[in-house]
C-alpha cells in the first residue's frame, strides 16, 4: 500500500468525532482509498480530507461518499466512475455513464434531528470536561431522553469522585439509581496510554420515537438532493437520490417517499383497508417524472465508519420496469414499493 494513502488515511480521521486513532480504520480507509485512485476517483479522498480538516461534523457526510464509491466499485469493478463531473452546472455526485444510458446518483446523509443536534453539543461539551481529568481511563455512558445541558456540571462532578476508587466492573446511576439520567461504567485501554479520561462509547436508554419528525427531514434533505437532476428521468437517464440512513427506518422513508400510511376501520374496530395518502415525495408533480427511486444506506458494521452498505431501494410507481438495470450496476438488498408496508 502506497505511504501517500496511509497519510492520507491518517490526516483524514484525524479529527473524526469519537476516533481514538483506530489502525483497523486508517487501514481500511487507505485501502479504500487506493482502489478509488485505481479508477480516476481520485476526487473522493481529496474532497473528504479537504473537509476533515475544517469540520468535525461534516466528516462523516464525506466519509458516506467515500464508502459509496467504493461499494459501486466493487460492485462492478468493469465500470466507468465520475465524481462531480465538471460539464454540469450542479454535478451530480456520481455519474455512471454506461453504453445506452447515464446512471446519475445524489449522496445525501440524513442529519441529526434536533434532538440529537442538543446532544452532540452535550457530548462535546463533556468530551472538554473529561480531558481535564488526568486518569487515563475509557468512561461509558448510558444516556436518558431527558439528560440535558445543565446535568453535565454534576455529572462531571460525580464522575470526578468516583473514578479514583472504580474496579472498572461497578455502573453508577446519575442523580440516581430510581430516576438515573445517565448511567456510566469505567474500562481500562488495552494497548494504548491515556493521559486523561477518554469517552469510549455512549448510548441511550430508551427507546425513541421520531417518526413524524423523521419523515420531515427526509423530505426536507430529498427537497435539497432532487436540484442536481435538471432533466426528467427516462430509459437513457436514470435519476437515483442515495441516503446513509441508520438512524431511520424504513417506514420513515416509506411514508416520506410514497404517501402516509392510512386506516380505514370498520363499525366494530376491525381493519377495512389499507392504503396511502398521496402526500409522498414521489407523488408531487414536479419530482412524480423526475426520480427513479431513492437508495437507503445502512452499515454492514454499525460501529464502524470504514465499511460497506446495505442497500433498500424505494423504487417510484412510475419507473418499477428500471429495477432491473438499477440492479446490473448498484448491488441492491431489499426493494420497496408503494403497496409494500414496513
Amino acid at each position: 500500500m502506497s505511504v501517500s494513502f496511509q497519510k492520507m488515511a491518517e490526516q483524514a480521521l484525524e479529527h473524526r468525532i469519537g476516533f481514538d486513532n483506530n489502525e483497523e480504520e486508517i487501514q481500511l480507509l487507505a485501502k479504500q482509498m487506493e482502489l478509488l485512485n485505481q479508477y480516476g476517483m481520485n476526487k473522493v479522498s481529496e474532497v473528504l480530507l479537504q473537509n476533515a480538516q475544517g469540520s468535525k461534523r461534516k466528516v462523516s457526510d464525506f466519509i458516506a461518499e467515500h464508502n459509496f464509491a467504493a461499494d459501486l466499485i466493487r460492485y462492478n469493478p468493469d465500470g466507468i466512475y465520475q465524481y462531480e463531473p465538471p460539464e454540469y452546472n450542479r454535478p451530480p455526485d456520481f455519474v455512471l455513464p454506461r453504453d445506452n444510458k447515464t446512471f446519475y446518483l445524489q449522496m445525501k446523509r440524513l442529519n441529526m434531528d434536533s434532538f440529537d443536534n442538543r446532544r452532540y453539543k452535550i457530548l462535546q461539551n463533556i468530551r472538554e470536561q473529561l480531558s481535564l481529568v488526568p486518569i487515563g481511563k475509557f468512561i461509558l455512558i448510558d444516556f436518558a431522553e431527558n439528560f440535558g445541558s445543565q446535568d453535565v456540571v454534576p455529572l462531571i462532578d460525580l464522575i470526578k469522585l468516583v473514578v479514583q476508587k472504580s474496579d472498572n466492573i461497578v455502573e453508577y446511576s446519575y442523580p440516581n439509581e430510581l430516576e438515573p439520567k445517565a448511567i456510566f461504567s469505567f474500562s481500562a485501554p488495552n494497548n494504548k496510554i491515556l493521559t486523561h479520561l477518554k469517552l469510549g462509547s455512549t448510548s441511550d436508554m430508551n427507546f425513541r420515537d421520531i417518526t413524524g419528525d423523521a419523515e420531515e427531514q427526509i423530505r426536507s434533505s430529498l427537497n435539497k438532493a432532487i436540484g442536481a437532476f435538471t432533466w426528467n428521468n427516462d430509459v437513457q437517464n436514470i435519476n437515483l437520490i442515495v441516503m446513509e440512513s441508520d438512524l431511520y427506518d424504513d417506514i420513515d422513508i416509506s411514508q416520506a417517499v410514497f404517501g402516509e400510511e392510512l386506516y380505514i376501520m370498520g363499525r366494530t374496530g376491525s381493519l377495512l383497508n389499507r392504503l396511502r395518502d398521496t402526500n409522498g415525495f414521489f407523488n408531487q408533480n414536479q419530482y412524480r417524472n423526475k426520480l427513479c427511486g431513492v437508495i437507503a444506506l445502512r452499515r454492514t458494521n454499525p460501529h464502524a465508519y470504514i465499511c460497506g452498505y446495505k442497500k433498500t431501494l424505494f423504487i417510484n410507481p412510475n419507473f418499477e420496469d428500471y429495477l432491473y438495470d438499477i440492479n446490473k450496476e448498484i448491488e441492491i438488498n431489499y426493494v420497496i414499493r408503494a403497496t409494500d408496508y414496513p
